[in-house]
């Protein structure tokens, strides 16, 4: 049976945007078991109105989804849950949560000091090992989060993805494991964060920053330069578990 409406997200304490409760239901949904893997979604118009949210609301949501992997968009076909993921060995043995899942339960402040223990040494090993088309891609996708910032558009696509190109460029397939792994987690940590006064204009000029110093191979100012970003990041999510922001 269908609800009406969207259930909440009592554990965040700051205003949602609309797609994030929508995000937030489907998630829900299918976290609950009402919609399985390979579950067919009501068309968009009949879920936008079962959800009580504008059509391009909905499909603000649907595109993070897919992104993810959540969701799987078939042109012609319609929108269909995706195969959960692999079950760790861990959960296999009793635990009964995959890794993601329970990685769910940590505070962003834990997710963000896990972030400024590696994230620096992947800055540095980019510097050191990416390829041209990389360093120019890093480029390319910092501009155009700086475009897109300074024109009050939404840059939170470019936002996850440098930093997923910064582990690509690393070269280090564990790492860039790690990172797909936490997607979800980063995706949640910037949708808050977004939110703060001067933060989005902070993030964007230290992208262009960290893709020039990985562009010119200079590791050491690579490293300096995202541990600074993810450690001013940390400053203001500690501020903000505590009250103080």
């Amino acid at each position: 049976m269908a609800r009406s409406g969207c259930r909440c997200n009592r554990r965040s304490k700051l205003k949602k945007l609309a797609y994030e409760t929508v995000y937030d239901e489907i998630r829900r949904r299918i976290a609950e078991g009402e919609w399985a893997a390979g579950h067919q979604l009501p068309p968009l118009d009949d879920l936008s109105r079962q959800l009580g949210v504008g059509i391009s609301t909905l499909r603000e949501a649907v595109r993070i989804l897919g992104k993810q992997k959540v969701l799987r968009v078939e042109q012609g076909r319609g929108t269909f849950v995706a195969s959960p993921p692999p079950v760790t060995e861990q959960a296999a043995a009793g635990r009964g949560l995959s890794w993601p899942a329970h990685l769910e339960q940590a505070s962003l402040v834990q997710l963000t000091e896990s972030r400024l223990i590696f994230e620096p040494e992947l800055a540095a090993l980019a510097a050191v090992r990416a390829s041209e088309v990389q360093r120019l891609a890093l480029i390319d996708n910092a501009k155009a989060m700086l475009r897109k910032q300074q024109s009050g558009g939404d840059f939170l696509e470019e936002d996850l993805d440098f930093h997923r190109m910064i582990a690509d460029a690393a070269h280090n397939d564990v790492t860039a494991q790690m990172m797909g792994m936490i997607r979800d987690l980063l995706l949640d940590s910037r949708r808050r964060s977004m939110k703060w006064p001067g933060m989005g204009e902070q993030a964007a000029s230290y992208h262009i920053l960290i893709a020039h110093a990985v562009a010119e191979g200079a590791a050491d100012r690579a490293r300096e330069l995202m541990r600074h970003h993810v450690g001013e990041m940390l400053d203001r999510f500690r501020k903000a578990e505590s009250g103080s922001q």
